[in-house]
């Protein structure tokens, strides 16, 4: 599968620009690859979620059953398709309020979507954590936002009521947003059916009033809207081998052992060479994964070859620069690896921190001079908890994909965001790992709640 839709790649600079484009070396073997899309089960059918292994796992992560009657409104990656739909027989409604229970920890994405015709809508969605409301019709275009932050892990109960020509919003019993003279009473409009959409939109994304970064990664459950029996339609979220939502959760990015996710380091804040000429990389996370043999991070290009790989092995950390540098931590002593990393590429060394250990080593300058052209060339990609499909370079055997919970990545000194990825697998939970019943609060403190 490729990488993401196809699109114009710029030639490689011309010898003597920028110089950050040494003769590639010989290429390192790479692991089997994660599929750059959906599991597949028996007979071919895709799977969106590939479940942890409980007996490994549970080192980890408390193995607790999926939230009974909850859905997870993440949708598939790179498509505007809602998680799941609903057609509302407007001859039939009586009441004008719907209600659902909310919880998430990703800051920005679209809750639901209700439409009534191409020029009436309506979104609820967050940004920075707190609840927006976007309205479109005859009488108004409007966007607004306010309220306590809701991307803390807790289950919050939403109610939205059209009353007249207002719209009003309570989360947990108490008013948030009130608008006034936008909206005409929904029980008087002629039309048929209202569509709600779960975590997607019905129209483009660009008609928004307020641009928005519509994926989430959150979960519904106990609703009720406009007080009809409702069926569920087509939807990601529909199907047999869905995403569950996890009883509790905790910070972080969740790769299941199935999916990578892949970024153009020229894309990203502090992707391109520093005006001064001195270039080097710096990643920093935090990881929770029991032991295995799964590949963190790698720094390559599509065709193969890998400048850099970071695996985790049963019993190290391990980071290969090029064909000549290789870096081997020990893992602390238990089952369950929990602590932070810190790798660093400079012209002279590579360096590994994990947890209170750390590691240094020489560089080979072919070895340094490869990764710098990788990453600051266009075809350069960093992949993250795996390898896109596709190419036959030998690799050895015993890597496979990541499985357990990276939080906090940051690259560059920036904040790394899933959602901004050049390509995600369906599989991967962007905002949220298994935890115990106490993670939710251990997510509110770690989050905190600042304002705008």
């Amino acid at each position: 599968m490729p990488e993401a839709p196809p699109g114009k790649r710029r030639k490689t600079p011309p010898n003597g620009q920028a110089g950050h484009f040494a003769p590639r070396p010989t290429a390192l073997p790479r692991p089997p690859r994660a599929s750059e899309g959906a599991a597949e089960g028996p007979g071919g059918n895709p799977l969106l979620f590939s479940p942890p292994a409980p007996q490994q796992d549970s080192h980890c992560f408390q193995v607790l059953p999926a939230e009974e009657g909850a859905l997870n409104i993440g949708r598939h990656w790179g498509a505007a398709t809602p998680a799941a739909t609903v057609h509302i027989d407007m001859s039939k409604v009586t009441s004008t309020a719907s209600s659902f229970e909310f919880r998430t920890l990703d800051p920005e994405g679209v809750i639901f979507f209700g439409d009534m015709g191409d020029h009436d809508w309506f979104v609820l969605g967050l940004r920075r954590g707190k609840a927006e409301m976007q309205i479109n019709n005859i009488m108004t275009n409007i966007s607004v936002r306010g309220g306590q932050r809701l991307d803390d892990g807790h289950w919050h109960r939403m109610l939205v009521m059209n009353e007249g020509d207002s719209v009003r919003l309570e989360v947990d019993d108490e008013e948030l947003l009130a608008l006034g003279h936008v909206s005409y009473p929904i029980i008087e409009r002629p039309v048929p059916e209202m569509r709600l959409a779960m975590g997607g939109l019905l129209l483009p994304a660009s008609h928004l009033l307020s641009p928005m970064n519509t994926a989430m990664d959150g979960c519904l459950r106990r609703w009720s809207w406009l007080n009809q029996t409702t069926t569920w339609r087509e939807g990601a979220a529909l199907r047999a081998k869905a995403k569950p939502c996890f009883s509790a959760l905790r910070p972080g990015s969740f790769f299941p052992g199935a999916g990578l996710a892949s970024f153009r380091p020229a894309d990203l804040a502090g992707g391109t060479a520093p005006p001064n000429g001195s270039w080097g990389l710096e990643v920093e996370l935090g990881i929770r994964a029991p032991r295995q043999t799964g590949l963190v991070l790698a720094v390559g290009v599509p065709d193969g070859s890998l400048a850099l790989s970071l695996v985790l092995q049963p019993t190290a950390m391990v980071v290969r620069l090029g064909n000549w540098t290789k870096l081997r931590l020990p893992l602390p002593e238990g089952p369950c690896l929990d602590a932070p990393l810190r790798l660093r590429v400079s012209p002279t060394q590579l360096a590994l921190q994990l947890g209170n250990h750390g590691g240094t080593l020489p560089n080979q300058p072919p070895d340094f001079q490869w990764l710098q052209g990788t990453w600051l060339g266009q075809e350069g990609r960093l992949f993250i908890g795996g390898l896109p499909d596709g190419d036959k370079t030998p690799r050895p055997q015993e890597w496979g994909a990541f499985r357990g919970c990276l939080r906090g990545i940051r690259v560059q000194g920036h904040q790394l965001d899933l959602d901004s990825a050049l390509f995600r697998s369906d599989t991967i939970w962007a905002h949220s790992c298994p935890g115990a019943h106490e993670g939710a609060e251990a997510g509110r403190r770690a989050r905190g709640h600042g304002a705008d």
